[in-house]
C-alpha cells in the first residue's frame, strides 16, 4: 500500500468482498481434509438431533442440547473461516469449541454445579477444559479425549491474544523483503502450518460424534421432573 488511496482500495476489497482465488487455493491443497470434516460433522448433526429431540420440558437440557450445538456449528464456521484465509479468526473459533465440548460435557452431569453456574452467568467458561480434567471421573471422559482438548486448548489460545503467531499470519513467507498481507491470504511457505491446521479440524470432527454420544449417556441418567410436552 504506496498511499492512502491504495489502501483504501484494498481495505474495501478486504472488508466488503471474500477472495475467490485464496479460497481456490485453500480447497486445491485441502479438499480431502474437507471432505472429511463435511462427512463427520453431517453424522455429527445426526446425533445432536437425537440429543435434542429427548429434552423435553427441561430447560437444563436445553442448554446442554444448545452447548452441543454450538459447537458444531463453531467448528463448521472455523473450517470456513480456514478454507477462506481467514486464521485468527478461524483460530479464535476453534478454541471456543474445544471449550464448548468440555463445557457440554460438565454439564451433562446433573450432579456438578457447573451448569446451573453458567445458566446464572456465574462460570468462568475458559476453565472449562480444565475442570473437565479435574471431574473427568464424573463425566466419563477418556484420558485421550482430555489431552486432545487439553492440547487444541493450549494452541490456539495463541490465537484469542496478540502473539507472535498473530505477526506472522500478517508476513509473506513466499515473498523475500518487507510484503505483508492486509487480510485473507494463501502463503505457499506456510503450506506445512496450513496442512496442520486442517488436519486439526479434520481430527477433530471424527471426534464429534463419540463427544455426543457420551453427553446423550450421561442425560440418559438424569432424574427429570418435568414432564415432555
Amino acid at each position: 500500500m504506496k498511499n492512502p488511496n491504495d489502501a483504501n482500495s484494498q481495505i474495501l476489497t478486504e472488508i466488503l468482498w471474500d477472495d475467490p482465488a485464496v479460497r481456490t487455493e485453500f480447497i486445491k491443497h485441502f479438499r480431502s481434509q474437507a471432505n472429511v470434516f463435511a462427512q463427520h460433522m453431517s453424522v455429527a448433526t445426526a446425533a445432536w438431533r437425537t440429543l435434542d429431540t429427548g429434552i423435553g420440558g427441561s430447560q437444563k437440557l436445553a442448554f446442554v442440547s444448545a452447548l452441543v450445538y454450538t459447537a458444531i456449528t463453531l467448528h463448521v464456521r472455523s473450517m470456513k473461516l480456514f478454507l477462506a484465509g481467514e486464521l485468527e479468526a478461524a483460530g479464535n473459533l476453534f478454541r471456543q469449541v474445544v471449550e464448548c465440548m468440555a463445557l457440554a460435557l460438565l454439564c451433562s452431569n446433573q450432579d456438578l454445579l457447573i451448569l446451573s453456574l453458567f445458566m446464572k452467568g456465574k462460570y468462568s467458561t475458559h476453565k472449562a477444559v480444565k475442570d473437565l480434567r479435574a471431574h473427568a471421573e464424573e463425566v466419563g471422559a477418556p484420558e485421550r479425549a482430555i489431552k486432545d482438548l487439553e492440547k487444541g486448548r493450549r494452541f490456539y489460545h495463541q490465537y484469542s491474544h496478540p502473539t507472535a503467531i498473530t505477526i506472522a499470519n500478517l508476513i509473506s513467507y513466499q515473498e523475500r523483503g518487507a510484503s505483508l498481507y492486509v487480510g485473507a491470504s494463501f502463503d505457499h511457505g506456510k503450506l506445512e502450518l496450513y496442512r496442520k491446521e486442517a488436519n486439526a479440524r479434520a481430527n477433530l470432527a471424527q471426534t464429534f460424534v463419540s463427544f455426543i454420544e457420551l453427553v446423550k449417556t450421561n442425560v440418559a441418567k438424569w432424574r427429570i421432573d418435568v414432564q415432555p410436552n
